[in-house]
């Protein structure tokens, strides 16, 4: 018998079995238990001797930890946080996760590849030349020489400022806790979100957050030029769905690359869809044949870090390490 048994609350039969999550869970002596369907329905009920869960999009929150008393670690399924209840969980001592570190270069990498389909057109050329129809050329920016205006600094915006400028772009941001001297190495410019807005191209980053929820609104939109596309790849809710329909709609921007949506996934008949300036993806900026399998890893590896007592590479709640000690990771 296991010394911890972990959940996995948001488990698909498609995806079963969790082969790497719980070869790392096995290094903690860990099983991993795999909710049903129907379990996830009711998930207090069914993690009552949970000593760690494993979660992508459903709510984890108060009524877990109450019905869970030995559990000490949430592990999330990627970068995004804000469906657990993360500064609750400081009062219960339980550390939760997310994953940093992986899709860094895919995000960016997507990020610019639609500010590329959208500045030369691409969806709409292929599918002239596929129906033998003709399209206008322009209007199409010179893209060497304009500007990219990125909404927080972190790792994926720096990433994408890289690729940008390697096109000729010049890049200014807007994050208000990014050290000046990290954004100055890299040749980009911090300034205002006001500044940043009226850049030729916009792409937002912050994870979502009760702070960055709608930062993106029918102001900011306002500010955008009219020649101006925006980009949004990090988590729906960030930008204004309604707002930036009507933005569309009113032609008060030139069009949109958007990779999240809220709620996901997103459905066909989503409002936005509708326009013929909008490039949409369903949430893959974070898909590839290496940042997938790297992810499931991490996740295993960090629910059994908190388990055997060692800090897993990056908690969100830091508030909670006042609380619990964990040791540094001999082999890190």
């Amino acid at each position: 018998m296991s010394k911890f048994k972990v959940y996995h609350v948001d488990s698909r039969p498609e995806r079963q079995p969790h082969v790497a999550e719980a070869a790392e869970l096995a290094k903690a002596d860990a099983e991993l238990v795999a909710l049903t369907l129907e379990q996830q329905q009711d998930i207090p009920a069914h993690v009552t001797d949970a000593d760690g869960i494993i979660c992508g999009y459903r709510q984890v929150g108060k009524d877990v930890f109450d019905a869970a008393p030995n559990l000490k670690v949430v592990v999330r399924y990627g970068i995004g946080f804000d469906n657990i209840d993360w500064q609750t969980a400081v009062d219960y001592d339980i550390v939760v996760c997310n994953i940093t570190d992986y899709c860094i270069n895919e995000v960016a990498t997507h990020a610019i590849s639609l500010l590329l389909a959208l500045n030369r057109k691409l969806v709409a050329h292929n599918d002239a030349a596929r129906s033998g129809d003709r399209v206008p050329l322009g209007p199409s920016g010179p893209l060497y020489g304009e500007t990219l205006g990125l909404v927080a600094f972190g790792h994926i915006a720096q990433q994408a400022a890289i690729r940008a400028q390697a096109f000729g772009l010049d890049v200014i941001a807007y994050d208000p806790y990014q050290d000046p001297a990290v954004a100055e190495a890299a040749g980009v410019r911090l300034t205002s979100l006001e500044e940043v807005m009226q850049a030729d191209y916009v792409s937002v980053h912050p994870p979502l957050s009760p702070e960055t929820r709608g930062i993106v609104g029918a102001e900011e939109l306002a500010i955008m030029k009219q020649t101006a596309y925006l980009i949004t790849t990090c988590r729906g809710g960030v930008v204004s769905e309604s707002a930036l329909y009507d933005a569309l709609k009113n032609g008060q921007i030139a069009g949109a690359g958007v990779d999240v949506w809220d709620p996901e996934p997103v459905h066909k008949d989503h409002p936005l869809l509708e326009f013929d300036n909008v490039i949409a993806t369903p949430h893959s900026a974070y898909y590839s044949d290496a940042s997938a399998p790297l992810l499931l890893q991490r996740v295993g590896e960090a629910a059994a870090d908190v388990l055997q007592g060692y800090m897993p590479r990056s908690v969100v709640n830091k508030a909670v390490l006042d609380r619990v000690s964990l040791n540094l990771h001999p082999d890190r």
